[in-house]
């Protein structure tokens, strides 16, 4: 029977500590820069659809305004009756304004 040992010393890259979320340190700035100008973009245009919804389930209007059950219910309603397209209409600004905001 053979027993394998695993020392420390073997190894030297196991005392090392990988953060995979950040870019390494000898990245350039604008590396950095492209990184979080595409997180903000992707996240905002995402949870744009939720953002409109959010939006106009917090508009208080007549009685005879749209009353919606909950986040799926106007969702399944705005894209029905609207269009799913709908859902992204206007977020080009918002794009445009959350590239530079996140760089």
């Amino acid at each position: 029977m053979t027993t394998l040992t695993h020392s420390a010393e073997a190894s030297p890259v196991a005392d090392i500590e990988y953060d995979y979320e950040e870019l390494p340190e000898t990245s350039p700035l604008t590396m950095h820069l492209i990184a979080g100008a595409a997180a903000g973009i992707m996240e905002h245009s995402v949870m744009y659809p939720f953002d409109i919804v959010k939006t106009r389930m917090q508009v208080v209007g007549s009685p005879s305004s749209v009353v919606y059950s909950g986040v799926t219910n106007a969702l399944k309603v705005i894209s029905t009756t609207e269009g799913v397209r709908s859902l992204w209409r206007g977020v080009m600004s918002v794009i445009l304004g959350a590239g530079p905001a996140h760089a």
